[in-house]
């Protein structure tokens, strides 16, 4: 990517050019916030791209803004079921086939192979101090507070481990 300051319509702004791979095609955003970087502008660009494509989806396949009806709550309870139909069938979607709709899922599944991979780890770790534990017949909740007290890496990523937990 490569981005520069331009003047458009006499207002500063500022383009950003991309191409995924060698032999992609170059993709241009432009911002008038000129402080913006390019990684910021491209993830404004994502989620932004991702609202329009629910709604598309909801417009064109589910009907949203066909209600009829004149009463305002009528009409609020019309786009809340709308948009719980979306979510029960992209997540039904998303289970059945292990792909995707566009960029609505990526960050979801991000963290959740994250939070998976830690609490492997975080597994494997247990067991080595139970076994451990059990060889010196100790205490394993004991074995692990000590080991973790003296340890300051340890510690730090307990912490890590303990906030991960906390997102899911």
């Amino acid at each position: 990517y490569f981005e520069t300051d331009a003047v458009f319509a006499g207002k500063s702004v500022k383009l950003f050019f991309y191409r995924f791979g060698k032999k992609g095609e170059w993709k241009a955003l432009l911002s008038t916030d000129t402080a913006l970087t390019p990684f910021k502008a491209y993830q404004t660009y994502s989620m932004r791209w991702a609202i329009e494509v629910v709604f598309h989806e909801c417009k064109s396949l589910l009907k949203l803004g066909k209600c009829q009806c004149r009463d305002f709550g009528s009409q609020i309870a019309s786009i809340s079921l709308n948009m719980l139909q979306y979510n029960l069938l992209s997540y039904v979607k998303r289970f059945e086939s292990y792909e995707t709709i566009g960029g609505l899922f990526r960050e979801i599944t991000e963290q959740t192979v994250e939070l998976s991979i830690t609490e492997k780890i975080w597994g494997l770790i247990r067991e080595i101090v139970s076994a451990i534990a059990d060889f010196f017949s100790t205490d394993f909740d004991e074995l692990l507070t000590n080991i973790i007290n003296e340890n300051k890496q340890l510690k730090a990523m307990m912490g890590v481990v303990q906030q991960l937990q906390l997102v899911a």
